[in-house]
């Protein structure tokens, strides 16, 4: 069986979105006849930890080295409480400006940033390109595979397919200077160039792109003119994680629950909805008890305070992160699977990991979005309702026609729903075909030698 090698910083027992996607193609490749080997780090930072997604895949050979990471230790001299919410200080906020700062605090932005630029995870490079070459020799490896975000590891996977001559694909699940969120880094000019030349390094010697949206696949060829095939391969589902025949059913009755899944950062919150909700109850004088809102994932702020004002912190509750198999659990007693993106049109090249999730459920989505990718997936497979601009009336009237569902009982059965494009087994295989041809490939150019 050929081997691949994932060179990878976010890797289980670390529970950041971005393990899925490796694990998933570790567990499905050698079906496709491909053995998997991971390079990762011992450790790492990260928020949140799940020791048993290493479970999904045994038969995985993992290599995990030291790291240095002095931006983390630095930045952790900070205070590091969960703020309290405020509706004049939100998560997209700027910095102070860099005139107001003292000399001793200028110096420390100033080393934060130098330690970040391309990434934060930059000083595990010797380590893992030391390792990486040793594995590669040792295991016959026939293609590497970096994934990102941190990018850190596209360089890494970089050098060493430079000195063992083998192919490297450049798996993104956020782009890299194209990013949505790059702008909102405040990166000064020099750092801008420093980082550009990072990412020209790799993409030129790159043997293919992989992208994680068809959005982000387009942005890249117009960025890079054809220069390199470039091919996307979604997120998805592991259907093996559930019973497809199941039928469950909302476990309170005559009560709309909406639950979020997933990490509540930057633009990506819920301020817009959760005042729209309270308008709607206020008006239309609704009774509480028969409206709750649950949010499972980790979150920078604390907002009871917030939600006292809004007089809905007896019907909203933030669980903070729990395993996902838990997860998947609390997801099936929902009448609606909540997703938040904002509005900006920057966002509309964006798939949450966790919309492929929402859609296997076949639990309705309530979306508020911009009209993009994501809306338009929702669209296809008929699986909820979006809201696409800031408008709390409209917002409000969509919130009324579900609460009257929920009420009326009319989404209490739920079922599993099979999409084969989604299925996490039919996404290895299209992984594998990448990887036929490219070691196909080298295997030629090796010949010709």
């Amino acid at each position: 069986m050929k081997k691949v090698i994932f060179v990878t910083y976010v890797f289980p027992p670390m529970a950041a979105v971005g393990s899925q996607r490796v694990v998933n193609f570790c567990r499905f490749l050698p079906n496709h006849g491909w053995q998997p080997v991971v390079l990762t780090v011992k450790g790492g930072h990260n928020t949140s930890w799940d020791n048993s997604l290493l479970k999904k895949i045994p038969d995985t050979i993992v290599y995990r080295t030291n790291t240095l990471e002095p931006y983390f230790w630095l930045s952790s001299l900070r205070k590091s409480n969960t703020e309290a919410f405020s509706k004049n200080k939100t998560t997209a906020e700027q910095s102070e400006p860099v005139s107001k700062l003292s000399l001793l605090k200028r110096i420390k932005q100033f080393l934060l940033l130098f330690l970040r630029v391309p990434d934060e995870i930059i000083f595990w490079l010797p380590f893992a390109v030391l390792k990486g070459i040793q594995v590669v020799k040792e295991e016959q490896i026939s293609v590497i595979i970096s994934t990102s975000p941190p990018v850190t590891s596209h360089i890494c996977a970089s050098l060493i397919a430079r000195f063992t001559k083998i192919p490297h694909i450049v798996d993104f699940r956020d782009l890299w200077t194209l990013n949505h969120t790059y702008d909102q880094r405040h990166y000064p000019p020099f750092f801008r160039k420093y980082d550009k030349w990072w990412e020209n390094l790799v993409l030129n010697r790159a043997s293919e792109i992989v992208t994680a949206s068809p959005a982000f696949t387009k942005l890249l060829q117009k960025h890079l003119s054809g220069k390199i095939t470039i091919k996307t391969i979604t997120n998805g589902f592991d259907y093996t994680d559930v019973d497809l025949n199941r039928i469950f059913r909302s476990a309170s009755g005559k009560k709309m629950n909406i639950l979020y899944a997933g990490s509540i950062y930057s633009d990506f919150n819920p301020e817009f909805f959760l005042e729209a909700l309270s308008e709607w109850i206020q008006d239309k004088q609704i009774d509480p008890h028969t409206v709750a809102v649950d949010f499972y994932g980790n979150c920078g702020f604390d907002y009871s305070e917030w939600l006292k004002q809004l007089k809905l912190d007896t019907l909203v509750s933030f669980h903070g992160f729990i395993p996902r198999d838990q997860l998947l659990k609390r997801m099936e007693t929902a009448d609606y699977l909540l997703l938040l993106l904002g509005f900006k049109d920057e966002y509309k090249s964006v798939i949450p990991a966790k919309l492929f999730d929402y859609l296997a459920t076949g639990i309705r989505i309530l979306a508020i979005a911009p009209n993009g990718i994501t809306v338009e997936l929702i669209k296809k497979y008929n699986a909820g309702s979006w809201q696409c601009s800031p408008d709390k009336t409209a917002m409000k009237s969509l919130i009324d026609r579900l609460y009257t569902c929920a009420i009326n009982g009319t989404t209490e059965e739920k079922k599993y729903r099979y999409i084969k494009e989604i299925d996490r087994s039919y996404l290895a295989g299209e992984l594998a075909n990448i990887l036929d041809q490219h070691a196909a490939d080298n295997i030629e150019n090796q010949r010709k030698l």
